[in-house]
């Protein structure tokens, strides 16, 4: 009996990865109950299914917390004399910037989809969405690109004390471009309100852009908190970057999910999106202020010398 307690207390991996599975298929199965008329009689199946789905989805995350400690040490043993992988799994930043990396190329994506939607189809919807992933683009870039001279900077002999100022402008000029990225976000959400547009996500993608937008948001606070004790003024810019996006996805969420399951009837779904959406706006604008402000106080005081 005790041997049960442990393997559930710490599940092996390959346990986990058969529950994910499992919670995968008891989200499709849920989904096809809920959402065919052919399926309407057994209605009571589809939440069954659900009901499976978050047991397996929460019982997961239980077990990847519990036994992340056994995987990184794993890792990190097999990682030695493997330089790249080895800077990895050790360095925070490099793993910060490394994926960062990857969401610079999916906005790069999303700006060109957009921008080639809203000219085809003279949607303002479109192109505000294309002029915030544009925004975005020059967000990521500017830091990646600074991250690139940096290093090569730092290689070559570049005193500390001027690496960390240089790394405080980059920091403060992400924070002025957070302050003026509302005004692409409200562009989009006036047209989402004036002209009933919308984020889409239809049947079963819904529920996948759910999770992966509740995952994003919580990864993005919790990663906002630790970076908050570090120096490295570019990962800290990185991952506010990524807060940013983070509210835009819990927003894209909540205007998908108004519109697939039609809820006009009970809710006025124009001045909730309006709501959100100016809350999102303003928080996106005072992250760029309380950055500006970080930027503005450590280059006056006595930790970076002229």
């Amino acid at each position: 009996m005790k041997k049960f307690f442990e393997f559930f207390k710490t599940p092996p991996l390959w346990f986990l990865c058969v529950l994910a599975v499992i919670g995968i298929g008891a989200m499709v199965g849920g989904t096809l109950f809920l959402t065919q008329a052919s399926l309407s009689a057994y209605v009571i199946v589809g939440y069954v299914f659900l009901g499976v789905m978050a047991a397996s989805v929460g019982y997961c995350v239980y077990g990847f917390i519990n036994t992340l400690p056994a995987i990184s040490a794993r890792a990190l043993k097999w990682s030695e004399g493997k330089p790249f992988w080895e800077r990895l799994f050790r360095e925070y930043g490099f793993r910060a910037i490394l994926f960062s990396v990857g969401a610079f190329l999916l906005n790069i994506a999303f700006a060109v989809y957009n921008g080639v939607v809203g000219v085809l189809n003279s949607s303002i919807w479109f192109g505000a969405l294309a002029a915030y992933y544009i925004l975005l683009i020059v967000l990521r870039g500017t830091v990646l690109i600074y991250h690139i001279f940096r290093r090569r900077a730092v290689k070559a002999g570049q005193a500390a004390e001027r690496t960390q100022k240089k790394d405080t402008y980059i920091y403060g000029v992400c924070g002025v471009v957070l302050v003026l990225m509302p005004a692409a976000l409200s562009a989009a959400i006036a047209q989402m309100v004036g002209a009933n547009e919308a984020f889409v996500h239809t049947g079963i993608t819904i529920y996948v852009y759910a999770i992966y937008a509740f995952y994003k948001i919580i990864v993005s606070v919790y990663n906002f908190v630790k970076t908050w004790r570090t120096d490295e003024m570019t990962v800290r810019a990185a991952k506010n970057i990524n807060l940013a996006d983070a509210m835009v996805s819990i927003l894209a969420l909540q205007t998908a999910m108004l519109r697939e399951f039609d809820m006009g009837d009970s809710l006025n779904v124009a001045t909730m999106n309006g709501v959100t959406g100016a809350v999102v706006c303003a928080l996106t604008a005072a992250l760029g202020i309380f950055m500006l402000a970080i930027a503005i106080k450590r280059i006056h005081s006595s930790l970076l010398p002229p």
